[in-house]
């Protein structure tokens, strides 16, 4: 290899080390100043345009409840919202229940509506100064059926209606209940009251709680499904008549016992006036007394019921019925047939 080729390989490698040389230290600059992802975000994250300190907040996790699948009385009514049911009514209820047709959901389904909704002029506001209480018992069907929350005893319901007779508790009509709840001035106020409901119209409570109940001569009031009517395990006509003769009450609970949220405005209307339109053609009585299947209902239910002129309407909600209440969301106590006579004492406001 002559001289002058050995010159031009030196000189080569000379200038490629320099060009390797000068990469590298190119590239550590660039690396040692350029700020990476995070710390841009967390710059972001912690000064403002002022460089005044900048609070954020953390998300936390929001942990939403999982349904379970448990055994049920609806109604709620809302909406439906049942059986109500009833919220309060027992986690472990089973959501149907052995006797015909007989289901319940454990909460109205509609929550949207506020306990100031569709208040019919007529009706104190939760502004009135005065207030009223009183306990109104939810029965369903009354008979042998071990394990079914919603059916209670003759014996047990024996047991309730002597308690209440001999513990100074006055079971009271309907009109005198809607008279102690709208007066601040009713004459003579009954010892303790309490209003006495069955729901759905099971033949079972002209054969068992009409004699229980007319042994005390405590009325009550019977919330029916007229489409029902002589279905096996329902009442007919002739023993709807029956109770009311004894002193029952007799108001609609829609025409076939339905989920009053699953249907449209036409239905749901066609189900509560034609339930109305029945008792009062049959009866001859005022039928505006409202109580929703399965404790569901909706807004669209609601408005049904005001324009159609329906004083009050009963859900599954529970608790004590006041004149603070929407006249078209009063609650009620659920009586769980499979609970001991001390379970239905707590259920009781302590006697004045």
């Amino acid at each position: 290899m002559n001289v002058r080729r050995k010159r031009f390989l030196f000189y080569t490698l000379l200038a490629g080390g320099f060009t390797l040389l000068f990469l590298y230290f190119i590239s550590g600059l660039n690396s040692s100043t350029a700020p990476t992802l995070t710390e841009v975000q967390a710059k972001e994250l912690i000064q403002s345009p002022v460089s005044t300190p900048v609070l954020v907040p953390v998300p936390t996790p929001t942990l939403t409840p999982v349904p379970v699948s448990t055994p049920v009385p609806e109604s709620a009514p809302v909406s439906e919202p049942a059986p109500a049911v009833m919220p309060a009514l027992p986690a472990d209820m089973p959501e149907q229940q052995s006797f015909p047709s007989l289901v319940v959901t454990t909460a109205p389904q509609t929550t949207s509506v506020t306990v100031d909704t569709y208040i019919p002029n007529v009706i104190v506001t939760p502004s009135t100064p005065f207030k009223v209480s009183i306990p109104v018992l939810n029965y369903h069907s009354v008979t042998i059926d071990p394990g079914n929350v919603v059916v209670i005893s003759p014996a047990k319901l024996e047991a309730q209606m002597a308690y209440l007779h001999d513990h100074g508790y006055t079971p009271v009509s309907l009109a005198t209940f809607i008279n102690l709840i709208e007066n601040d001035n009713v004459q003579e106020v009954p010892n303790n009251p309490v209003l006495l409901t069955f729901d759905d119209g099971y033949v079972d409570n002209v054969v068992e709680a009409m004699p229980i109940l007319a042994k005390y001569n405590f009325p009550a009031t019977l919330f029916m499904s007229p489409g029902m009517v002589e279905d096996a395990g329902y009442l007919n006509w002739e023993q709807v008549k029956q109770l009311h003769e004894a002193g029952w009450d007799i108001q609609p609970h829609g025409m076939t016992h339905p989920h009053l949220p699953q249907l449209t405005a036409e239905q749901q209307a066609f189900e509560i006036t034609e339930a109305r339109k029945l008792i009062e053609e049959k009866l001859g009585t005022q039928a505006d007394v409202f109580c929703y299947p399965y404790g569901e209902y909706s807004k669209t239910t609601l408005k049904i019921l005001k324009e159609n002129g329906f004083r009050y309407a009963f859900t599954i909600d529970q608790g004590y019925t006041t004149n603070q209440q929407s006249p078209y969301l009063l609650k009620r106590l659920f009586v769980n047939g499979e609970e001991g006579l001390k379970a239905f004492i707590n259920k009781l406001p302590k006697t004045k």
